[in-house]
């Protein structure tokens, strides 16, 4: 269990910063237990003011998809937990955001361990790394998302006995990541209602397998990677007829493509390149185009630093 503090703060701090990477779970077999963080990210400013009112201001991508009300998740949560401690201070929240919202790249896990994060400096708490992703857990609904936003990198999570147990390694840096994002929202609700109840034991050895070799190849620091790892019978053929063109890109072939997956719930799709990313990006988007589904392609690397690198005081 590590420690997060910051050093040098005596008082409660007027003003924090606090910068959280987007991420991808599930990375195909590796359903509701990994991700990984992307070079994407919410840059939050949290301003404390002298009266009880809270003011959000916003700017970035999908801005129609954002309330900038009481209710927004951020503002939310930071009152509800600096009034949990005590503190009932308003606050100037601004929001600077490149994470693409309801698409599956983990922005509602962003701002949830944002406003955590912030809480803690904003009320000089010393905060462990299990309180802080069992926090957001309990806020987001699973672990997978929270600890890769927290911790970077590729991260692995459980739940037991109402502990959040996560373990995290950087991610190699040669390995290029092509995020392709489509232009419609898939709220993860409706992707988790296609999910069948039970699985046979041929499904779940078949995953288990495949879990088993990314993670060790991950944890070993090299990029080796092998497209059968990302062979998933869980949850991506339920999901694709919420996802034209999906089993149509699971399917592509390119010398240097390592693998494709569905992140999150869903629509975006991660591919993981040695080289060529651009070329991979185009044809990936060209087949989601052939089903009439324009897309956004980000260029991006792993995110090795988390929320818990970025975000300090200032």
């Amino acid at each position: 269990m590590m420690l997060f503090s910051f050093p040098g703060i005596l008082h409660m701090s007027e003003r924090v910063s606090v910068r959280v990477p987007a991420t991808c779970a599930n990375l195909g077999c590796l359903f509701d237990c990994g991700a990984i963080a992307l070079s994407l990210y919410a840059n939050i400013h949290v301003t404390l003011r002298g009266d009880d009112a809270s003011v959000v201001r916003y700017s970035g991508i999908h801005a129609d998809r954002v309330c900038t009300g009481s209710n927004n998740l951020i503002a939310r949560t930071l009152q509800e937990t600096l009034r949990s401690w005590g503190k009932t201070r308003g606050f100037e929240l601004e929001i600077e955001n490149q994470i693409p919202v309801g698409v599956g790249v983990g922005s509602s896990a962003a701002a949830i361990v944002g406003a955590l994060a912030a809480s803690h400096i904003l009320a000089d708490r010393v905060m462990f790394d299990e309180e802080l992703v069992s926090l957001a857990t309990e806020r987001e609904g699973h672990p997978d998302n929270v600890a890769a936003a927290w911790h970077g990198g590729f991260t692995v999570a459980t739940q037991s006995a109402g502990r959040v147990l996560t373990y995290s390694c950087p991610v190699p840096e040669p390995l290029g990541l092509v995020l392709v994002v489509p232009d419609y929202a898939l709220p993860t609700e409706e992707a988790r209602k296609v999910l069948p109840d039970q699985y046979s034991r041929a499904d779940a050895i078949h995953n288990l397998q495949r879990a088993a070799m990314l993670t060790a190849q991950l944890f070993s620091g090299r990029a080796e990677l092998h497209r059968t790892f990302f062979d998933d019978r869980w949850h991506q053929s339920y999901r694709a007829p919420l996802v034209p063109g999906l089993s149509d890109v699971l399917a592509l072939r390119h010398p240097d493509l390592l693998g494709v997956c569905l992140s999150g719930a869903g629509p975006s799709i991660l591919a993981f390149a040695r080289e060529n990313s651009a070329a991979i990006g185009e044809l990936i988007q060209d087949t989601l185009n052939e089903k009439q589904v324009r897309a956004q392609v980000y260029l991006l690397a792993a995110d090795n630093r988390g929320a818990k690198g970025w975000s300090l005081p200032v």
